[in-house]
């Protein structure tokens, strides 16, 4: 999940996201898929205004995640139950608005 520079990035076939102080937090996009879901879920924070930070995040920002995601074209927002073996919600409250505002979307493509 790590990039070069030892940041937070990406999975091996999914993007990563994660909530940390009531904020949505990606890599930079730098060392990551362009995803189309990724590009999705960026604009869908971006549009109800969910707090986004696109930022390097060092491991230890984990930590910290109060929930965490990732999405993909096959899984679109897939909730990630443990990081570091520590548990998370199955479905905090900023996945699950994401959730539900990605399926509205497709539903109207």
């Amino acid at each position: 999940m790590l990039d070069d520079a030892g940041f937070v990035s990406t999975c091996n076939a999914t993007n990563f996201f994660f909530v940390r102080g009531g904020r949505v937090c990606t890599s930079t996009g730098l060392a990551c898929f362009a995803g189309i879901t990724r590009s999705k879920v960026i604009a869908l924070c971006e549009r109800h205004g969910l707090p986004l930070i696109c930022a390097d995040s060092p491991p230890q920002a984990l930590a910290e995640a109060e929930e965490a995601f990732v999405t993909g074209t096959f899984g679109g927002i897939t909730p990630v139950r443990r990081i570091d073996g520590r548990p998370l919600p199955m479905r905090g409250p900023l996945t699950a608005r994401l959730a539900s505002l990605y399926a509205a979307l497709i539903d109207t493509a």
